[in-house]
C-alpha cells in the first residue's frame, strides 16, 4: 500500500487502479483530480473514478473480495432505478483515505473509456476521463460545484475542445443537460468579452 497517513486518497487510488488493472476493469479518473487536470484546483478528501463494470453480482463480489484481500474496507451501494449512478464502491484504507468507484452513469457513452488520457502520477499512471466527457458528466451532475468545474474547463481548455463531440455527449444526458450546456456556453462567451 502506498499511503502511510491520512490525506493521501490519490495514493489509495493508485493501489485501487493496480487491482482494477489486474482484473482488466477499465477505469477513468473523475472528480477533483480530473477537475485539477482541466483547470480547477480544489481540495477533496477522496478520489473518484468511474469503471466499466457489468453490474452483475459475480463481478461485484470478485472486485470487492480482491479489495478486501488487499487490506481495504470496501462496500457496494447500488442506485435505484431513478438514480443516475448505477452504483458506488466505497473503498477506505487504514488511514481513512477514500476512493469512490462509480459503476456506471446513466447516459454516459460506453466509448468514454477510449477517450481517456494517460497521465503520470506519483510514480504510477492514471487515466483521466476525456475533456468532453468530463464537461458533459459535470453538466449532467448539475451541483453548483459540478457546474463550476464544467464552466472552468470550458474557459481554460476552450482551444482543445471538440465542439461536435461535446454537444453529442451532453445530448446523451438529456434535454436538461443540453439546456444547462447552452446557458454555460453563453456565460463563457460573455465572460470572454468582458
Amino acid at each position: 500500500m502506498r499511503s502511510n497517513g491520512p490525506g493521501q486518497s490519490p495514493l489509495l487510488l493508485l493501489d485501487v487502479i493496480d487491482i482494477l488493472n489486474k482484473l482488466n476493469v477499465p477505469c477513468a479518473v473523475v472528480g477533483a483530480l480530473a477537475a485539477s487536470f482541466y483547470g480547477t484546483i480544489r481540495a477533496s478528501m477522496d478520489a473518484d473514478a468511474i469503471i466499466s463494470f457489468p453490474n452483475d453480482k459475480e463481478n461485484s463480489r470478485t472486485l470487492l473480495s480482491e479489495l478486501v484481500k488487499t487490506g481495504f474496507e470496501a462496500a457496494l451501494t447500488r442506485g435505484d432505478i431513478h438514480d443516475p449512478v448505477a452504483g458506488v464502491i466505497n473503498i477506505k484504507d487504514n488511514y481513512s483515505n477514500r476512493v469512490d468507484l462509480l459503476t456506471g452513469i446513466r447516459g454516459m457513452k460506453a466509448d468514454a473509456f477510449s477517450r481517456t488520457i494517460d497521465v503520470p502520477f506519483s510514480g504510477g499512471k492514471i487515466r483521466i476521463i476525456g475533456l468532453e466527457d468530463f464537461i458533459a458528466m459535470k453538466i449532467f451532475a448539475a451541483s453548483p460545484k459540478d457546474i463550476e468545474d464544467a464552466k472552468n474547463a470550458l474557459e481554460v481548455s476552450a482551444d482543445r475542445i471538440n465542439p461536435v463531440l461535446l454537444k453529442e455527449l451532453v445530448s446523451s444526458y438529456g434535454k436538461g443537460a443540453l439546456k444547462t450546456f447552452r446557458k454555460l456556453l453563453k456565460e463563457v462567451k460573455n465572460s470572454r468579452k468582458s
